[in-house]
């Protein structure tokens, strides 16, 4: 089995090794925006009452945790910001 560091030169392999952390980063992001989306998606849907439970408050809050993120910004912007907006989820 090839691994990409037995690719690259040996000086160029700590590269690799200081890169990993960022690309995980980015991916659990993204993972977590669109599992975000699935969740804006419901709420908007069907309006769960909040019971105490702040449902809209914290949909916002993980938003605006992830907004960082190019990838989740792109798609809050897109999509997400003017839905919350329609159906009452930002206030």
């Amino acid at each position: 089995m090839s691994y990409i560091s037995d690719i690259l030169p040996i000086d160029e392999r700590p590269k690799l090794d200081e890169a990993h952390p960022i690309r995980l980063g980015t991916h659990i992001s993204e993972a977590a925006g669109v599992l975000l989306s699935v969740v804006t998606e419901l709420q908007a849907y069907f309006r769960f009452d909040d019971n105490g439970a702040r449902i809209n408050e914290r949909i916002l809050e993980v938003w605006n945790a992830l907004l960082p993120t190019f990838t989740v910004k792109e798609l809050y912007e897109k999509r997400y910001a003017q839905l919350m907006k329609d159906k009452g989820i930002n206030q």
